[in-house]
């Protein structure tokens, strides 16, 4: 039995006791006595409701600071899990895309080596008194299909940048820039080629990047100024 309903048991049963009271002795001191009896023991209910009323609002309190306490760390939950998720995917897309760069690599290799080699049978041709293997080499049919592999190799490449680009992945301008450390790595320096002394006069390895970060920072040459010769300088007498 909780106290709410005790208190109103012990009321019930007081107001019983006042009636019987009333029926069976109205005109003695004995009433009199009862109805100081009943006052006190209201008064004491009174107290015993209010306790009461007091404590069931305190705990009503505490349970709704509890309910937001727990729906609070519910949010920063969902939240913290949405972020978690984000950058597990933002890590896994980036991945693929640092995936996609040695295939690019490897063709443009290709190309430029196709192109190269094709330029030297190209000049071999003109050679004069060829032996008959050395003809075949260099026959025009020989050289459309090498010329037909190396524009399939770079249909394929473009297809490729397409995909990257799509994805919000362009190449770092190198030569002709100025060297920026955010974006570039130096490899090698040299004393020809420009003018300005941080000048990008050469591309070992391109670099990509999107919109927020570096995928792969470009690998370059950079000139340098020679040391002056210190030959040319006055000498003390």
């Amino acid at each position: 039995m909780n106290e709410h309903r005790a208190v109103w048991t012990t009321l019930g049963e007081l107001l019983q006791r006042l009636e019987k009271g009333i029926e069976t002795n109205a005109a003695t001191q004995t009433r009199g006595d009862g109805l100081a009896e009943l006052e006190q023991e209201i008064h004491k209910l009174g107290k015993t409701q209010f306790k009461a009323n007091t404590l069931a609002a305190e705990q009503a309190e505490r349970l709704a600071k509890a309910v937001e306490l727990l729906e609070e760390q519910q949010r920063q939950l969902q939240v913290a899990t949405q972020q978690l998720v984000q950058a597990q995917v933002t890590a896994a897309h980036r991945e693929w895309l640092m995936a996609l760069l040695p295939v690019l690599d490897g063709l443009d290799h290709a190309i430029s080596s196709g192109e190269r080699y094709l330029q030297r049978r190209d000049l071999a041709a003109t050679v004069p008194n060829l032996t008959p293997e050395q003809a075949q080499l260099v026959s025009p049919a020989d050289r459309a299909m090498l010329a037909g592999w190396l524009e399939g190799l770079q249909l394929l490449r473009e297809r490729l940048l397409a995909l990257l680009e799509a994805e919000g992945v362009t190449p770092i301008p190198t030569v002709g820039e100025l060297f920026d450390p955010y974006r570039h790595v130096v490899v090698a320096t040299t004393t020809e080629g420009a003018t300005e002394p941080g000048r990008i006069v050469a591309e070992e390895r391109r670099g990509y990047c999107t919109a927020e970060a570096v995928l792969r920072f470009a690998e370059v040459v950079v000139y340098k100024p020679a040391p002056p010769d210190e030959s040319s300088f006055p000498q003390p007498t």
